[in-house]
């Protein structure tokens, strides 16, 4: 496994690239994959006053980019979007508790899931979600997770 300034050293160097934000969704996915391991990765692009966020890039087909999901109404969205709060869920119940398509989630064998808010200028652009069995993700995880996702930043603004 490389150093948490090593994968941060490759997400910005992967800002420099031509191709973005494909580019750089691929680096944070390659990170986020050798560092915690997924069974799906997603990047959602909040759109405040919509009560929407976007999916910029999935790992998953099931998750294609490009679709609105209903999450900025939800006590989730007050969480992470609204406080700018990352939020780990590591139960069936926390998955049910956070998401409106919670079944489809679970049907992936995914209990666990790790949001790690993009932030700028105090406001949420968007959001780093990782999703796995049951208990994959401790606090430590969320603290390297959220740094990960700050090099989103340039592709959601």
């Amino acid at each position: 496994m490389t150093s948490p300034a090593a994968d941060l050293s490759a997400l910005l160097h992967a800002q420099t690239q031509l191709n973005q934000p494909y580019t750089l969704f691929r680096a944070v996915q390659e990170a986020c994959e050798t560092r915690f391991g997924f069974r799906f990765l997603t990047v959602l692009k909040n759109l405040p006053g919509t009560g929407n966020v976007m999916r910029m890039h999935s790992s998953e087909a099931d998750y294609p980019t490009g679709v609105l999901k209903p999450m900025g109404l939800t006590e989730w969205g007050k969480v992470v979007l609204d406080r700018g709060e990352s939020w780990l869920g590591n139960s069936r119940e926390d998955v049910l508790w956070a998401f409106p398509d919670a079944e489809l989630i679970l049907s992936k064998g995914c209990e666990a899931c790790a949001c790690a808010p993009v932030l700028w200028s105090g406001r949420c652009l968007g959001v780093l979600s990782l999703n796995a069995a049951r208990d994959s993700y401790s606090p430590e995880d969320m603290a390297e997770m959220s740094l990960i996702a700050q090099c989103l930043a340039p592709a959601l603004i």
